[in-house]
């Protein structure tokens, strides 16, 4: 997606361009890996789980999970939109006006491919958004409140996608993209995905850590490495996202390489959770929690730190989050404890 035709001494507009081929092809290559990984370790894990239930196939069971078809139509829009990358290459330096003219090419904005490769790119944006909202839904409980902020943002970024592919059939060459209706819509894209992620990452890292806290008093593992998951993803997108919005608001040709890796960054932030969850490690930090937890509302003892204490009656609501796909936990399990009597020894 290309904003202007200005072209800068230090970035050239179609040096910018070809750079941007080579990258983002490194980033979909990565993102491809991950991908094909991330769904060979859910499909394994459910194989390997409890027998599929009568009448009902793998495939179908598989599509009516969120995250498995998110996930795929994720893979979709990101693998269209570097397809489109590379065809642009060979439109700029061979079919158009037999490959004489690319910086005129690349600065045409209303040709068909840019426009179609705009809407995947939106495409690609709203489904990540909508993922880490559908995280924090799940995490949180099931607790519309609190998704009630980054639903706004997201139908803000929709519109916004909308709003900017309009524009570009509108464009004209010459046009100061900077200070067109187009320039206000790319602006408002990047404001509202980076406050659903922001937001997003900040509540599910701050009720991970609020849950580790209350564990760990009855001797569960640290759940630091699951909230380091969370966490590592969600960087990765915010930083891509801020040097875009950073070079595109000093009108750097940088933006150029910027906004077509963009897809490719949010596929490999969403991803990433879907690597360690597939491996299992999300899944057995959570659920050493609940473990313990459960111990203690059994009322036997239980061994701390090689110590055994008898435990006096407590009373501990376990409030889980737990996405399940054919009756095994997949995506994450959430306890959170109160203690409404004195416990000996903890």
């Amino acid at each position: 997606m290309n904003f202007s035709r200005k072209d800068d001494k230090e970035v050239p507009l179609v040096s910018a361009n070809l750079a941007t081929v080579c990258i983002e092809s490194l980033l979909y290559g990565i993102f491809l890996i991950l991908f094909v990984l991330s769904t060979y370790l859910l499909a394994t894990r459910k194989l390997t789980s409890e027998k599929t239930p009568k009448g009902k196939s793998l495939t179908s069971l598989a599509l009516r999970n969120p995250l498995i078809v998110s996930s795929l139509l994720i893979a979709v829009t990101i693998t269209a939109h570097w397809i489109l990358t590379c065809l642009r290459l060979f439109q700029a330096f061979v079919l158009f006006q037999n490959g004489t003219q690319p910086l005129d090419f690349y600065a045409d904005l209303t040709q068909r491919t840019e426009v179609v490769k705009t809407g995947f790119l939106m495409a690609s944006l709203v489904l990540g958004d909508a993922m880490i909202i559908y995280r924090l839904w799940i995490v949180w409980g099931y607790d519309k409140r609190v998704v009630i902020f980054p639903l706004c943002t997201l139908a803000g970024l929709s519109v916004c996608g909308v709003g900017i592919t309009y524009q570009f059939t509108q464009y004209k060459p010459g046009e100061n993209v900077f200070l067109s209706v187009a320039g206000r819509w790319i602006t408002s894209d990047a404001v509202f995905t980076l406050c659903t992620n922001v937001y997003s990452t900040a509540a599910i890292s701050w009720k991970i850590w609020r849950i580790n806290k209350n564990a760990q008093k009855f001797g569960s593992r640290s759940l630091m490495s699951a909230l380091g998951i969370v966490v590592e993803s969600a960087f990765v997108y915010t930083v891509w996202t801020t040097f875009f919005f950073a070079s595109y608001q000093s009108e750097s040709n940088l933006q150029f390489i910027a906004v077509d890796c963009w897809p490719a960054m949010s596929g490999i932030a969403f991803m990433l959770i879907n690597v360690r969850v597939g491996l299992g490690w999300a899944q057995k930090n959570m659920s050493s929690a609940g473990n313990t937890m459960q111990s203690v509302r059994s009322g036997n003892p239980r061994t701390f730190n090689g110590d055994e204490y008898p435990l006096h009656p407590v009373a501990i609501n376990i409030q889980q989050a737990v996405h399940t796909d054919a009756d095994h936990k997949y995506d994450y399990t959430v306890n959170k404890v109160y203690q409404s009597s004195n416990t000996a020894g903890v």
